[in-house]
């Protein structure tokens, strides 16, 4: 059982996150979210190519106040990060040159359907 609003701001959060870089980059910009699941665990990615995520701010990111944007409160993040751990989950990010990947871990089972 999961809580759906709080699921929802958090894949909004960082949909959004992934916008705003990706206003910042330049050349084409590609937003991607994949979804899959396997040993009871549902894995879902949030990507952009946006201007990347210095491996350094890779933890950084997810303390409360830190940001990397110009008019951001630095809480998107930890909120997100405290809202999936408190569904028993992992959020964590890697960076990459040119944009950034989010990733979330899930405990799942599969609901019988009537």
């Amino acid at each position: 059982m999961a809580d759906r609003v709080q699921l929802q701001q958090v894949f909004m959060n960082l949909m959004l996150n992934g916008i705003d870089a990706m206003k910042e980059a330049s050349g084409g910009s590609e937003l991607t979210i994949k979804s899959e699941t396997g040993d009871g665990q549902l894995l879902i990615s949030v990507s952009d190519t946006g201007v990347g995520l210095p491996q350094e701010q890779a933890d950084r990111i997810f303390t409360a106040f830190f940001t990397t944007k110009d008019n951001g409160t630095g809480m998107g993040l930890p909120i997100s990060r405290s809202i999936i751990e408190s569904h028993g989950g992992r959020l964590w990010a890697t960076g990459a040159p040119a944009g950034c990947n989010f990733s979330v871990h899930l405990p799942a089972t599969v609901a019988a359907h009537a």
